[in-house]
C-alpha cells in the first residue's frame, strides 16, 4: 500500500521538519479520519471470516462490504485485529491460522481432532476462508486498511498481546507452535484458566510480540497500533506483578521508538494506544502501568474497559483524569456486547437502550470517545445496529434518545483486590449507587426496574424503593409474573439530587428478606 503523505504540512517540510511535525501531532492526539465526534470499533479477527459471506475469487469485494456496514454506522476509527495465538494473514515471523490444516482432508485430521466433532465443521469453515482469502492473493488487514482509506475511517491495527482462548485444550489448533513448544515461558505457580498465558518477565516472550509489532508497522500503512492487553491482562507469574510493571514499562518504551520511526517512513502519525481494565488500581496491580506510560508521552490512546463478561456501567473516567494530571492522551470507554447483572449469571446481547445508557455515561464523565468490543455487524438486527451504534459518538444524540442504565459489576480483578459484586443483593434492606449522567427534562419518564429472584410480597407488601431520599411509585411491571419477577416505580426526576452519582435504596415491605439480581433505571421521552 502506498505511504504518500496525505497532508500538505510534510509535502513542504524536509524530513527533520516532517519527523518533527510527526511527533508534534501525535503528542496531540491527532489522527487521520477524526473530525469531531469519535466512535472507536475493534474488529475480531475471525468474525469477518466466520460470519460474513465470501463468493469464490471475490474475497476482496467482501470484505469492502464487510468494512461498508461499519462505516455506515457511524464508526471513525477502525481497529482491525490481526492475531491472537496466530494471525489471519501470511505473516514472516508468527504462524497464520490455517498452518497445518489440510482442506481436502477428513475431519479427524490432526490439526482438527482436538476440537469436538459437533465443532468441526464451524471450524473448517472459518479456517478454509481465511485459507481461501489467501490463496486468493488478498492480504485481510491489507485490504481492510484500504477500504477504511476510500471510506475515511482511520484504520488501525490492534494486536492481543497474551489471548489464550481454549487454553482448556492444550492441542487444540488455535494455538501457535511458540506457546506450544516453549512451556517454560507461561506463567508459573499460577492456577484456573489463564495460568498458561505467556509470561512477559521471559525476553523470549517480549522479542516474540515485538516481532509481529515490527512486522506489522512495515507492512502495514495505518494511523494507529493498539496494543490489546485485555486479551489477556494476566502477565506476569503468581505475585511477581509488581516485579513485572517496571518490565513491561520499559519495553512499551521500545515500542514507541518503533511507532515513532513508522511514522517518520510514512509521513504521517501513527498513533500508540492500549486497551487495559476499568480501574486504575486494578491496571496497576496488574502490571499494567497505564498512568505511567501517558505521564511519560509513550501511549496516545488510553482505552478502560471491562474484559468480555458485561457491559460495565459508570467507568471511571473522571478518576483517570484526575490521576493523568496533564497528560495528552486520548481516554476512551470501552462498551462490551454482552449484558450480565449477576457473575456467572445468564446474559444477553446489549439492547439500543442499554448501549445508549452506558455510553451516555462515558462521555458526560468526560471521556474522548466510546469504543467498542464485539459489536459484530450481526449482534442487532441491520437497521437497529445502524442506527444504534451512529447514536453512540455524541452525547447531544444520547440524551435525546431513550436510554437505560443498569448495575453490572467489574469483571477483572487484580490479585489481592478487595472487592464484592453488588448483586446478587439479598436481606430486607439494599443501597445501589448509580451514575445516571446528565438528568432529562422533567417531562420525561423515569422509572427504577427491579427483578427479584423470589417473591418480593404481595401488592400489599411491595418494597419501598427511595432515590437520593424521595420516595417512589409502585408501578405494576408487564412482566411481574414469572422469575425473575419484575417491580417498577416511579422516579420523581424532578426531586433527584444534582450530584453525579445517586442513592437508589429498597426497603422490604415486611419481614420477609429480599433477593435481588437485576436494577435498572430507564429513562425515555414521555410521560
Amino acid at each position: 500500500m502506498s505511504g504518500k503523505p496525505r497532508s500538505k504540512i510534510f509535502m513542504r517540510c524536509p524530513p527533520a521538519c516532517a519527523l518533527a511535525a510527526v511527533l508534534t501531532l501525535v503528542a496531540c492526539g491527532v489522527s487521520a479520519g477524526q473530525n469531531g465526534p469519535a466512535l472507536y470499533y475493534n474488529q475480531d479477527c475471525t468474525d469477518f471470516f466466520w460470519n460474513a459471506g465470501i463468493r469464490e475469487g471475490q474475497a476482496g469485494e467482501a470484505i469492502d462490504r464487510y468494512v461498508d456496514r461499519i462505516a455506515d454506522a457511524g464508526v471513525t476509527v477502525f481497529l482491525c485485529n490481526s492475531n491472537a495465538r496466530r494471525v489471519n494473514y501470511r505473516s514472516r515471523v508468527w504462524d497464520a491460522f490455517w498452518d497445518g490444516y489440510d482442506p481436502a482432508g477428513p475431519d479427524d485430521q490432526p490439526f482438527l481432532s482436538p476440537i469436538a466433532p459437533a465443532k468441526r465443521a464451524q471450524y473448517r469453515l472459518g479456517i478454509g476462508r481465511m485459507l481461501a482469502v489467501h490463496q486468493e492473493g488478498v492480504d485481510y488487514p491489507a485490504r481492510v486498511i484500504e477500504r477504511c482509506r476510500q471510506r475515511k475511517v482511520s484504520p488501525w491495527i490492534t494486536l492481543r498481546m497474551n489471548d489464550c482462548h481454549e487454553n482448556d485444550i492444550p492441542d487444540h489448533p488455535f494455538h501457535g507452535s511458540f506457546w506450544v513448544k516453549h512451556p517454560q515461558l507461561r506463567r508459573q505457580n499460577c492456577t484456573g484458566y489463564f495460568a498458561t498465558c505467556l509470561d512477559y518477565a521471559q525476553p523470549m516472550v517480549r522479542d516474540y510480540f515485538m516481532a509481529l509489532i515490527e512486522e506489522t508497522l512495515e507492512r502495514y500503512d495505518i494511523d494507529g497500533l493498539e496494543l490489546d492487553f485485555m486479551r489477556e491482562p494476566y502477565l506476569f507469574s503468581a505475585n511477581k506483578e509488581t516485579e513485572g510493571a517496571p518490565i513491561l514499562t520499559a519495553w512499551l518504551r521500545e515500542v514507541r521508538q518503533r511507532t515513532t520511526a513508522a511514522a517518520a517512513r510514512r509521513g504521517h502519525p501513527v498513533r500508540l494506544g492500549v486497551r487495559v481494565p476499568s480501574r486504575p488500581e486494578t491496571a496497576l496491580g496488574m502490571g499494567l502501568d497505564a498512568i505511567t506510560w501517558a505521564r511519560e508521552g509513550v501511549i496516545d490512546l488510553l482505552v478502560v474497559t471491562p474484559r468480555w463478561a458485561t457491559l460495565e456501567f459508570g467507568l471511571p473516567i473522571s478518576e483517570w483524569r484526575r490521576r493523568l494530571g496533564d497528560a495528552r492522551v486520548t481516554i476512551a470507554g470501552g462498551l462490551e456486547i454482552l449484558y450480565r447483572p449477576v457473575p456467572a449469571g445468564p446474559a444477553q446481547h446489549v439492547s439500543p437502550e442499554l448501549a445508549r445508557g452506558a455510553a451516555s455515561l462515558v462521555l458526560a464523565d468526560g471521556a474522548d470517545a466510546v469504543y467498542l468490543f464485539n459489536f459484530f455487524p450481526g449482534a442487532l438486527p441491520p437497521e437497529v445496529y445502524q442506527s444504534t451504534l451512529r447514536s453512540l459518538s455524541s452525547l447531544d444524540s444520547l440524551l435525546k434518545l431513550p436510554r437505560t442504565i443498569g448495575v453490572t459489576y467489574r469483571d477483572i480483578t487484580a490479585p489481592g483486590e478487595p472487592y464484592q459484586p453488588p448483586l446478587p443483593a439479598k436481606g430486607r434492606e439494599a443501597v445501589f449507587r448509580m451514575q445516571l449522567g446528565p438528568l432529562p427534562p422533567k417531562d420525561w419518564r423515569c422509572e427504577a426496574v427491579l427483578g427479584f429472584a423470589t417473591d418480593a410480597g404481595t401488592p400489599e407488601s411491595n418494597p419501598s424503593v427511595f432515590v437520593d431520599g424521595h420516595r417512589c411509585e409502585f408501578i405494576e411491571h408487564p412482566e411481574a409474573k414469572g422469575s425473575p419477577r419484575f417491580m417498577s416505580y416511579r422516579i420523581p426526576i424532578g426531586e433527584l439530587s444534582a450530584s453525579r452519582t445517586h442513592e437508589l435504596k429498597v426497603v422490604s415491605g415486611n419481614e420477609t428478606p429480599f433477593e435481588i439480581c437485576q436494577v435498572e433505571v430507564r429513562l425515555s421521552p414521555g410521560p
